[in-house]
């Protein structure tokens, strides 16, 4: 995550929430209202600076849903984000404000009652209140809390959090749809015009979860605490708003922190989901279902970079750009690995069906004494070597 502000293409000062690099609209909150062009479809917006005077949260509206407070004296502009303005509301609240919609997925958290009492032992701090617009949420209020950036923190400790979190929203896993998964690969390359990586033949353990997105986790907490928060606004303009799996949040989880130097080594990714694969059914993270054939965890951590490199062309992130297009430019390696598999996998499948066809044709296992038993046996040693070329082939999952 990225704070302060910084230079935009314009040259002005603007907060990095607004992607300057996207649109060639100046800043100017008062129009958001109008919508923004940008190359990936028009995004819409409000006039934040209202929510910065104390008048604003004392009008009543009929937009608000929770505790909403009413008689606010002091309004502290505390930081912006990436996602979003934070405001100290008279050193009771926090509340976060966000200037662009992109659903509602944080209101939802605390009002759909049967999610609410799922994670209500989650390591999740709930809203508790907020004001909705047509196409989003604009405002969500939290309990006083400090916080700080989830990559802060150590990366076990995010594992085992998130890991927790997802168990509790297990119950409420949907199945499998790796059509539309990977009609949102589709969708992103497209847009960005990059290097089309395999489609994943995901197995059937591979379920979709209630989407939560975090950036922020509570500070000064013995176990992590994530603040939930808003869509991003380059997965809202590049493709649709689907249920992901769990390894879809670590693989976006992993690549932040890969990004700041997170993972010193493929041991420490192992660890890092295995730690988040203690909290959940044994079939969520099992060899099949991780497996690079299948997509596995390198699917993911694929899209997450993607919609990495969308957020830096967005906003101006010229390291982050570099990073993610070297990250890509291994796609073509991964891609011809796979393809050597597909012939091991075929040399496989051919010994063993050979074999098998062979011993039903001849039948009488006195006559695989000749020719029929070389047959057999030459079939069977191709099928053991193509195994084993298969296994030493496979690239890690980690």
């Amino acid at each position: 995550m990225e704070e302060g502000a910084f230079k935009g293409s314009t040259g002005s000062d603007v907060p990095p929430w607004f992607p300057s690099g996207l649109t060639d609209q100046a800043y100017d909150p008062s129009i958001f209202s109008e919508g923004l062009p940008s190359p990936w479809g028009r995004f819409y917006g409000w006039d934040w600076t209202a929510a910065t005077s104390s008048t604003w949260w004392n009008q009543p509206s009929n937009a608000t849903w929770g505790e909403w407070p009413s008689e606010v004296n002091n309004v502290h502009l505390l930081e912006h984000t990436r996602h979003s303005v934070i405001v100290d509301l008279d050193g009771q609240f926090i509340a976060h404000l966000f200037p662009f919609q992109t659903g509602y997925d944080v209101s939802t958290l605390a009002l759909f009652q049967p999610w609410h009492e799922a994670l209500s032992n989650a390591p999740l701090l709930m809203p508790i209140g907020g004001m909705k617009l047509e196409g989003g949420d604009m405002a969500v209020i939290y309990p006083h809390h400090d916080y700080q950036p989830a990559q802060s923190q150590q990366p076990h400790m995010l594992a085992d959090g998130l890991g927790q979190l997802h168990k509790h929203l297990a119950s409420f896993a949907t199945p499998n749809t790796e059509r539309r998964w990977n009609d949102r690969l589709k969708s992103i390359e497209g847009n960005l015009k990059t290097t089309t990586l395999w489609r994943a033949p995901h197995t059937r353990n591979v379920l979709g979860l209630p989407s939560v997105y975090a950036s922020l986790v509570v500070k000064n907490s013995r176990t992590i605490q994530f603040i939930p928060g808003p869509r991003p606004l380059m997965d809202h303009l590049l493709c649709e708003d689907e249920r992901l799996p769990g390894a879809a949040m670590m693989g976006r989880l992993e690549q932040r922190l890969a990004l700041v130097g997170g993972f010193d080594s493929s041991d420490e990714r192992r660890d890092f989901y295995e730690v988040w694969g203690r909290h959940l059914p044994p079939a969520w993270s099992s060899p099949s279902s991780i497996s690079t054939v299948n997509g596995g965890l390198w699917i993911w951590r694929y899209e997450a970079i993607l919609l990495m490199l969308a957020e830096a062309r967005a906003y101006g992130l010229d390291e982050q750009v570099k990073q993610c297009e070297g990250w890509l430019n291994d796609v073509s390696r991964i891609q011809a690995r796979l393809g050597e598999l597909r012939t091991v996998h075929g040399m496989r499948k051919t010994g063993l069906w050979g074999a098998l066809a062979t011993a039903v044709i001849t039948w009488d296992a006195q006559n695989w004494s000749g020719l029929p038993g070389a047959v057999i046996v030459t079939m069977l040693a191709m099928a053991g070597i193509g195994h084993l070329l298969y296994q030493r082939r496979l690239p890690s999952p980690y």
